[in-house]
């Protein structure tokens, strides 16, 4: 009959194998959480570092390309002002071309220009012929200009010489041009 009492039961043995295999499985989980959670933080961290530099990079880039856009840009407006100074300087110039063709129209054949200077408001016209007849012409056609208020007025006759070796008479006027 003593056999039959037992004091111990197997269910102690069972509960207390059950409860560590439980304790197991548990601190296996918690382990695995945490090294699942540190995995997890150290790929964002080295994604970030990989993502921060290219994005450093891209941000110096940028920056060195807008400052180098920064000092074209600079030129350009300075190249975009004087070409408008330029474009006024033009606008407001008198142009001379039509004076100067009128002039050279009636300067008869046997006659050149040696030289033509042109100021604000005068001209300065050097005629050299060797003969005095078409630098007569030139000097009537002249002041029939002035006299008509056309292209000339105040016409002067400043040198009329002639060369001793070239034998070349050389006239040279001054006259407010209109």
């Amino acid at each position: 009959m003593v056999n039959d009492i037992n004091l111990v039961s197997n269910k102690d043995e069972s509960t207390l194998k059950q409860k560590k295999q439980l304790r197991v499985v548990r601190i296996t989980a918690v382990a695995s959480l945490v090294m699942v959670f540190l995995f997890s933080v150290l790929i964002f961290v080295i994604s970030s570092m990989i993502g921060l530099s290219s994005i450093k990079n891209s941000e110096n880039s940028a920056l060195n390309s807008i400052s180098f856009l920064h000092k074209k840009e600079a030129e350009l407006a300075i190249v975009n002002n004087r070409l408008q100074d330029i474009t006024t300087i033009l606008q407001n110039r008198k142009n001379y071309t039509s004076e100067i063709n009128s002039l050279l129209q009636i300067i008869p054949s046997g006659a050149y220009v040696n030289s033509i200077e042109i100021n604000k408001d005068s001209l300065t016209l050097v005629i050299v012929s060797n003969s005095l007849l078409p630098i007569n012409s030139f000097l009537n056609s002249l002041t029939g200009f002035a006299q008509k208020n056309q292209l000339v007025k105040d016409v002067i006759i400043e040198n009329l010489s002639i060369n001793g070796k070239t034998g070349l008479y050389s006239l040279s006027i001054q006259a407010t041009i209109l």
